[in-house]
């Protein structure tokens, strides 16, 4: 179905939001339950939290249905009446559909007047093939155009054709992907013998590189790299400090080689960023939370306590306040995740 593109395609790895079994998704009563706590002389914020964090996306879309059928009302229209904020604005993604949410975020991302393509930059480099084909699909049906000839008018030069590489082509993805050791020799000896400036310049290298590979493949041959440099920089460390090359090309090179390694350390420092940015970055909060919660936020919140040895709850609290603090610290413990089953029955949440 498109509206579970958020779930989980790998066994090894866990969300935290999961929704009942079908025998105990009752859209009505999630309905009635929500009416029930925005109708009166007292918003009750935290049944309205309960409710929405207890079913995941595709389950949010029939309560949405059986709210406007039941009410003649719009969901969304009675929450953002009643509580606003960040606390309305993670409802509002938590309730869209997961990939009319990523079209939403490259479009913007795209038509940035200060020209910040770091969301589609990141949307590109940690989707998998079947949610990219779905966000493609999507951002045609939304915005009546096709998202490759959206960027080439939006994004000029190198930087548009790399980030048009990377969302519209396919990926050699999935669980049973065997890396081709001539290839990542080959791929090995290119990086070995070119520089990262010239990468940064030759679209074609690039897309021989880095386009239609597996990530496995991907990491597998930085590093290859990192052992044949021995005690030079790592690549990363070589992207990052390079100042002669374009800051958009150096975010996409960086957030290849990191999320070749390890996808969800690159979310854990996304998070940490954007909670020590001068302004904390809420929206980035938000679509990491909300984007990853069926499919890894609980491998990213222990990748984020290892790397610095302190829960991503204890900072969230630090960097938001209020309802929408509750909320994401809700999503965060996983309402109903497999190591904390205290989901509800839907009695209980009423």
């Amino acid at each position: 179905m498109i509206y579970q593109m958020y779930e989980s395609q790998y066994e090894d790895l866990r969300g935290t939001i999961y929704g009942p079994s079908s025998p105990d998704f009752h859209p009505v009563q999630a309905s009635e339950t929500l009416r029930s706590s925005l109708h009166g002389l007292e918003t009750k914020d935290q049944t309205i939290i309960n409710t929405v964090l207890y079913h995941n996306n595709f389950q949010r879309q029939k309560i949405l249905g059986a709210y406007e059928d039941m009410y003649s009302r719009k969901l969304l229209e009675d929450l953002e009446e009643e509580c606003g904020g960040f606390f309305f604005e993670m409802c509002q993604a938590l309730f869209k559909p997961a990939p009319n949410y990523d079209a939403q975020c490259v479009y913007k991302s795209l038509s940035n007047r200060h020209g910040d393509r770091s969301v589609a930059i990141e949307i590109a480099c940690t989707r998998s093939p079947r949610q990219l084909r779905a966000l493609r699909d999507t951002y045609q049906t939304d915005y009546r155009k096709s998202l490759d000839k959206d960027i080439t008018v939006k994004v000029e030069g190198v930087v548009g054709k790399m980030i048009g590489l990377l969302l519209c082509n396919n990926r050699e993805e999935g669980l049973g992907v065997r890396l081709n050791d001539e290839l990542v020799d080959k791929h090995v000896k290119i990086l070995l013998t070119t520089t990262i400036d010239d990468i940064a310049k030759n679209v074609n290298l690039f897309e021989e590189l880095f386009i239609g590979h597996s990530w496995k493949h991907i990491g597998a041959v930085l590093d290859k790299v990192d052992d044949a440099r021995k005690d030079m920089q790592d690549i990363e460390t070589v992207i990052r400090r390079n100042k002669n090359i374009h800051s958009e090309i150096r975010l996409i090179l960086a957030t290849i080689a990191r999320v070749s390694r390890n996808i969800q350390i690159y979310f854990a420092e996304k998070l940490r960023a954007a909670m020590t940015a001068e302004r904390v970055d809420q929206s980035t909060i938000i679509r990491i939370c909300v984007s990853r919660s069926e499919i890894d936020l609980q491998d990213i919140s222990l990748e984020y306590k290892r790397k610095y040895q302190r829960p991503l709850e204890h900072d969230i609290c630090q960097t938001t306040s209020g309802e929408y603090t509750r909320m994401i610290c809700t999503l965060l413990s996983g309402f109903n995740n497999m190591e904390n089953s205290f989901a509800p029955t839907p009695e209980s949440i009423e």
